[in-house]
């Protein structure tokens, strides 16, 4: 394969990357409420769920995709997707570890008020592993 052809395929695969990520943009504040309402199925740190995904990423889906859970942890960043979407990232030390939370407009404020470093629990529905542990319609505990 040569030089073009393999800067095309990494400019695909950034691409598919970015719009994977900015999914989680598409949550509605509608949606995040109907995940606040719902009894977490699991509750644990945000670096055992990505431990459990970094294991056998096929198992943890099985166990945690499209399950509601509340994670903990020390926050490692706060920013915004390609969407202007918050975010945070719980757990982890390094890049693309831990757990991804994104949030709506209505949350946004909320998240505004964090903290790199500090203490939190999060509440969302796991959708699989892209780098980090991806959770939406999530929202402060």
């Amino acid at each position: 394969m040569n030089n073009t052809a393999l800067r095309h395929l990494f400019s695909l695969f950034a691409l598919a990357a970015f719009a994977i990520l900015a999914a989680g943009s598409l949550d509605t504040d509608t949606d995040t409420r109907q995940i606040q309402s719902q009894s977490p199925s699991y509750t644990l740190s945000a670096d055992q769920l990505y431990y459990e995904y970094n294991a056998n990423e096929v198992a943890a889906d099985a166990k945690y995709k499209g399950k509601v859970v509340v994670i903990s942890g020390v926050i490692q960043s706060i920013g915004k997707d390609i969407l202007d979407s918050a975010f945070i990232v719980v757990g982890g030390k390094g890049f693309l570890d831990g757990a991804q939370c994104m949030f709506t407009k209505a949350e946004e404020s909320a998240v505004a008020r964090l903290a790199k470093g500090q203490r939190v629990s999060v509440k969302g529905e796991v959708s699989g592993k892209m780098g980090n542990v991806l959770l939406k319609k999530c929202s402060m505990q």
